[in-house]
């Protein structure tokens, strides 16, 4: 999801908020948790909680947050659904939160149709709700459903005509599917705002779609100038310096972000750059320390396939052919995966 629309822990800031002056109850020192992404530790001060201060929708709804954090995706979905059984009939702020990580849960587990139930009932309780009519757009598509799709992200770009980002959004959605035909329409319009309705990140965005990187760079490097930057912002920057060749900076840019965060997501970029310029070895150390990270871990499957390709050009063939197998019983069907695991079994016969 984008950086803009990320999940963000909004209603625990505020509980958190409105308990300055009183003592903090278990559910708020759970939440505090969940906000700090210790989820062990976060699970055992909810469950305590449940006995010493009752369920609760609230409460509920900490436990999926923390059970999504662990990827434990079925007991999020059932927290969660718990949760919204304690709403009844009620349908504001809350329970439309609820939903909404419902269905980034069902989406973990395959379940696209369920997945579009939270999404339709979140845009049904608030049509405005800019976030869901772009993950609903973002799961038609890959749902081969492309003119529902456009039809969703059209209404996410009407409800908020002063934030052109929005086609930024959609065009990087269309982008990561490659799908550029489709969402240069959205590209145009971005390119046709009024540069007052973008921010620096949106602007550097612009930029790198239209190929200057330089531009890019220099808005980026303002932007986490007089802001703390995030992933997404990083990950772009690192992008616009290996595409001009300045590894040095990207992986300057990395591994000063992974100093103050442990993120799979930059992990990722790092062992990418590193790649490129043939240091397989640091490459594999970046993609292994990914991995190891399992909380929010978004991009687990691709550190472990850059992993593999990775020992594949270290020549560790054995090693690589035995991941590949794990690999292919993890995450199933992978044309590309099966591919690479055929070519390494010719090397070193692991069947």
């Amino acid at each position: 999801m984008h950086r803009r629309y990320a999940a963000v822990l909004t209603a625990v800031m505020l509980l958190m908020a409105a308990s300055c002056g009183k003592k903090e109850t278990a559910l708020e020192r759970g939440l505090s948790f969940v906000t700090l992404q210790e989820y062990d530790q976060a699970l055992e001060i909810l469950l305590e909680a449940e006995v010493s201060e009752g369920v609760s929708e609230e409460l509920l709804r900490a436990k999926g947050l923390a059970y999504m954090g662990l990827g434990e995706y079925d007991q999020a979905v059932s927290a969660f659904t718990d949760a919204l059984s304690l709403a009844g009939t009620s349908c504001g702020s809350l329970e439309r939160d609820i939903n909404f990580y419902l269905s980034t849960c069902y989406i973990k587990l395959s379940d696209n149709e369920s997945a579009m139930e939270r999404l339709d009932a979140v845009l049904s309780s608030e049509p405005s709700n800019v976030t869901a009519a772009l993950e609903r757009g973002k799961l038609k598509l890959s749902m081969k459903d492309v003119s529902g799709a456009m039809a969703d992200f059209d209404m996410a770009a009407g409800t908020d005509k002063k934030n052109a980002g929005v086609y930024l959004d959609i065009y990087d959605i269309f982008m990561s599917r490659k799908m550029v035909k489709e969402g240069a329409s959205y590209l145009n319009s971005a390119k046709a705002a009024d540069p007052a309705d973008l921010n620096d990140y949106d602007k550097a965005r612009l930029c790198y779609y239209t190929g200057d990187l330089e531009g890019a760079c220099n808005y980026l490097e303002y932007a986490r100038s007089i802001d703390k930057a995030d992933t997404d912002m990083i990950k772009l920057l690192g992008r616009c310096y290996r595409e001009l060749s300045k590894y040095e900076n990207a992986t300057a840019i990395y591994l000063g972000f992974l100093e103050e965060k442990p993120d799979p997501g930059i992990c990722n970029e790092l062992g990418i750059s590193y790649s490129e310029t043939g240091s397989y070895s640091q490459a594999l150390e970046a993609f292994r320390r990914g991995i190891k990270i399992p909380e929010n871990n978004t991009c687990m499957q691709e550190l472990k396939a850059n992993e593999i390709v990775c020992l594949e050009n270290l020549h560790e063939y054995k090693e690589a052919a035995e991941l590949a197998k794990a690999y292919l019983e993890t995450y199933g069907t992978d044309e590309e995966m099966e591919k690479e695991y055929a070519f390494l079994v010719t090397r070193c016969g692991v069947y």
